[in-house]
């Protein structure tokens, strides 16, 4: 009598690595059939995707999750998406897929004016491994859309955070620009000094722009002077770092 239950239990164990893999068997064949070629198709193929990566958690599954993932995204079916995003991204957090699904993630939560969200998951990815030029594209994006957005009240960092990203892609005027409204419009912000640094470093650095660098520095000395960068800011004006080439600022700090 104690093997029936046994006996039971294996029959059981039997018939669900069966159904596991008759379903990826279905998948499988189904990804080699025409039907991938039409919308129907895809659609079927997506809830194939889903139903297997949601059922089970093998690596195999990981993908389906965030093949399934990635088709209601672009389909713009925000609640599939997110619930499938939000799942797939507790599962791995190691490649350039898990920060493609958290930036989809944040940006379908920006769609539904659910920032709080989308800013947690944009500071958990920059905190970590930084984004691809392509991932920062998508992060710039959904910067300029809370800005843009008037049903939200923008903040200093959501300034910041678009200026990195337009750091990293190389529109260094775009991001002296976006410092410069954040400047403006916050003329009490805690850390208003520091945006006008990054914007007279921008200037100089990248930009190349002596007179706009030299603007952003003497207003930075003018406001803050106490600050502790003022005396690092005094050298570059008083010294005539601005118009210096990189060698040169090297050899006068090396003489001194």
């Amino acid at each position: 009598m104690k093997k029936i239950p046994l006996i039971i239990f294996t029959l059981f164990v039997i018939s669900c690595t069966k159904s596991q893999e008759s379903l990826l068997a279905e998948i499988q064949v189904f990804e080699k059939s025409e039907k991938t070629g039409t919308q129907e198709g895809l659609k079927e193929l997506a809830l194939l995707h889903k139903n297997y990566g949601l059922k089970y958690s093998d690596s195999e599954a990981n993908n389906y999750l965030y093949a399934a993932a990635q088709y209601y995204f672009y389909e713009n079916d925000t609640s599939e998406s997110i619930n499938l995003l939000s799942e797939y991204i507790t599962r791995d957090d190691s490649t350039d897929r898990y920060r493609n699904a958290a930036i989809n993630l944040a940006i379908m939560y920006a769609r539904k004016h659910e920032y709080d969200k989308s800013q947690d998951l944009i500071a958990e990815i920059l905190d970590n491994n930084l984004p691809t030029p392509a991932q920062w594209q998508d992060i710039i994006k959904l910067y300029q859309d809370k800005i843009a957005d008037a049903t939200t009240i923008s903040e200093p960092k959501d300034f910041e955070n678009l200026t990195m990203g337009y750091t990293a892609v190389g529109r260094f005027s775009d991001a002296v620009r976006t410092l410069d409204n954040a400047i403006v419009k916050w003329p009490k912000f805690e850390n208003r000094n520091n945006l006008i640094y990054r914007a007279g470093f921008i200037a100089w650095e990248y930009l190349q722009d002596i007179k706009l660098a030299e603007k952003y520095y003497t207003q930075f000395l003018d406001e803050y002077p106490d600050d502790e960068k003022a005396g690092e800011v005094k050298e570059i004006l008083n010294s005539g770092m601005l118009e210096m080439s990189d060698e040169a600022i090297l050899n006068m700090l090396k003489g001194k």
